[in-house]
């Protein structure tokens, strides 16, 4: 086997496409945010962040090739496919070991730098294999489950970020912006897996899985989301836009309305917080993953020329999260001028 032919497969096993634009790109949009906010230059960390990437990629195919495996009897069960249903044991056993062994390399450093970057570090570890290995398994229960998955995919990973920013430039953050960031991170984590949960609630329910939605039901497990998760997470993302100061950040929020109400209007697309639709949007996902860090980066490169090299970077990475919704933004744009130009011409 060719080592391109291995980093496909290994690609597909661990599920990269789902996790990389859709998790990553916030991450790194608050880490510029964070930077800036310090009144510093964003290129100068640029190394710092693609290590970061790659600790978060190390942990994150950890977190995959884990739940497919411990999850192959529950999905055989619910009649759901799985990756590594027909996976041999000692290939998974080298694939995870090889993770760990990176990921300990990553501690190391992260230890080098500050305790307390090696420790956030190592939650996202530690949360995601009680969330997935038995006896403890805290997927099958409920409230525990959902906070694990939350804590694992969003808030140690976006805290291990910021912090690693804050020591790399030997300045502390305002503890406010920590807070504001680890409560939207955390909110944002629980509304997106009990997303995922309502997706799949039959096959959990076939499976006789005990998550969040199939124990409290689709109905009230929505509700709260609504009423309780989302408003917290739209409160600290205010506190956040509000400390950052940068006007890039609010105008590229209007933008982004405007784009959710011509997609509700000329597409009727609908929009939706949490449940699950055919023909809809999650609302601020997009924000989050493209408008936010775009509008830092262009706004960094109008102040500073250099920035203009991680922009570029950071448009390699997630070019194909960020052509999705430049290409969406286009066609939005293009109707309204359409729709603006006098009958006749």
């Amino acid at each position: 086997m060719t080592a391109s032919l291995f980093i496909r497969r290994l690609a597909t096993v661990a599920r990269i496409s789902e996790w990389w634009g859709y998790k990553f790109a916030p991450i790194m949009a608050i880490c510029f945010a964070s930077i800036l906010l310090l009144n510093s230059p964003i290129w100068m960390l640029g190394g710092q962040l693609l290590l970061l990437l790659l600790a978060l990629t190390v942990a994150a195919t950890y977190v995959s090739l884990l739940n497919d495996w411990t999850d192959r009897t529950d999905d055989a069960q619910a009649g759901k496919s799985n990756r590594l249903a027909y996976t041999s044991a000692r290939r998974v056993a080298w694939l995870l070991g090889t993770c760990v062994v990176a990921g300990v390399g990553f501690g190391w450093y992260f230890w080098r730098t500050s305790p307390l970057i090696a420790g956030l570090y190592l939650g996202t570890w530690v949360v995601f294999s009680a969330y997935s290995l038995p006896p403890v398994r805290l997927k099958g229960r409920a409230l525990a489950g959902v906070l694990a998955d939350a804590a694992g995919a969003h808030f140690f990973p976006q805290m291990t970020g910021i912090m690693l920013m804050s020591a790399s430039l030997h300045q502390t953050l305002p503890p406010l912006w920590v807070g504001a960031v680890g409560i939207w991170s955390l909110a944002c984590g629980m509304r997106n897996i009990i997303w995922h949960q309502l997706s799949d609630a039959t096959n959990d329910a076939e499976a006789g899985m005990r998550t969040f939605v199939t124990r409290l039901g689709a109905t009230n497990a929505r509700r709260i989301v609504e009423f309780i998760v989302f408003p917290i997470e739209c409160i600290a993302l205010l506190v956040l836009l509000s400390l950052s100061s940068r006007v890039a950040a609010g105008l590229a929020m209007l933008l982004y309305a405007g784009l959710v109400l011509i997609r509700h209007y000329r597409w009727r697309m609908k929009l939706t917080i949490v449940q699950p639709q055919p023909h809809s949007h999650v609302l601020l996902n997009e924000y989050y993953e493209a408008f936010l860090p775009l509008a830092l980066l262009l706004a960094a490169w109008w102040q500073r020329p250099a920035e203009g090299l991680v922009l570029v970077g950071f448009g390699l990475l997630f070019g194909p999260t960020l052509w999705r919704t430049v290409r969406l933004f286009g066609r939005a744009a293009w109707w309204v001028t359409r729709r603006g130009l006098p009958s006749g011409q």
